[in-house]
């Protein structure tokens, strides 16, 4: 059966909304800038808000949270200088946009899970395990492949930009194995837009068939003679370092501690008067007339 979202305004679901996920596909979808009156650069954050209040009108969740990326260097970068270091920084309108987002996101009263040193990824982790120990049904608000390994019975995740909702049959039929098994793919074929080096020669099929054959990275290598495709298995030998640094850096840190009780993730009521202000200072005249 093909994964469905919860029913709207269900008691038992918490919402996990990865914020970046809206933040880049706005600020790479803009074909004609926008500004505010006083000339301050603004297509990213409506578009992000936009999508946002989106979500929250259809759905309507009881529990729900934003996740932010640290603004900091985070701890993978600690175990692996070159990780993201390719990337150049945000340029400045940018910056300006995602400090502007989350000036709205506070006003809107909306938890913010955001954290020194972690990936958003992490935080979302850390509140599905949490919310699983407490018996809530989880919505992952994202397109991030990363996450997909938190998918589960009771964890679904929802690109809503194509409106595809994955739930652990849908991401089986994505890459060939359980979402459990997800990570060490994801760490053998590696990732040129992260700098997760990888191994070389493997890809994503030959990954999934990998780990398929031998269940997890660990036995494929105590068993490591039994790869069939001797340029495959040469490549593992060669590169073990590698395969074990990338299974490091795609692991997502589920055990920081998010707080999660009801309370800290109910809705609240808006602060209208300053989302008014900040909409007529920007001009987003839509959303000005939503709080209106």
């Amino acid at each position: 059966m093909a994964a469905s979202l919860p029913p709207p305004g269900a008691d038992d679901v918490l919402y996990l909304v990865d914020i970046s996920g809206y933040i880049f596909r706005s600020h790479h979808a803009i074909s004609t800038p926008l500004t505010s009156p006083s000339g301050e650069p603004t297509s990213t954050t409506l578009g992000t808000v936009t999508m946002l209040q989106r979500m929250l009108n259809d759905q309507r969740p009881r529990l729900v949270a934003v996740a932010m990326d640290s603004s900091s260097q985070t701890f993978r970068r600690d175990i692996d200088p070159n990780y993201k270091a390719h990337r150049p920084p945000p340029p400045e309108d940018l910056k300006q946009q995602i400090i502007r987002t989350r000036e709205i996101l506070e006003a809107y009263r909306l938890p913010i899970l955001q954290r020194e040193g972690f990936e958003a990824d992490d935080l979302i982790a850390s509140a599905v395990r949490q919310a699983r120990a407490l018996k809530l049904r989880v919505v992952i608000v994202s397109a991030d492949k990363d996450l997909m390994q938190l998918v589960g019975d009771d964890v679904f995740m929802w690109d809503t930009m194509r409106n595809n909702v994955f739930g652990p049959e849908e991401v089986e039929a994505k890459w060939r194995v359980s979402p459990g098994k997800l990570r060490d793919v994801l760490a053998l074929m590696g990732d040129s837009s992260d700098n997760v080096p990888g191994v070389p020669h493997v890809g994503e099929k030959s990954a999934a068939d990998l780990i398929n054959t031998f269940g997890d990275i660990d036995t494929m290598y105590a068993r490591i003679d039994e790869v069939k495709q001797k340029r495959i298995r040469e490549s593992l030998i060669a590169n073990r370092k590698d395969a074990e640094l990338s299974r490091l850096l795609v692991t997502l840190k589920d055990d920081l501690e998010v707080g999660l009780v009801a309370d800290d993730f109910t809705p609240k009521e808006p602060d209208r008067e300053k989302l008014r202000a900040l909409f007529t200072e920007l001009n987003f005249g839509r959303l000005l007339a939503s709080v209106s």
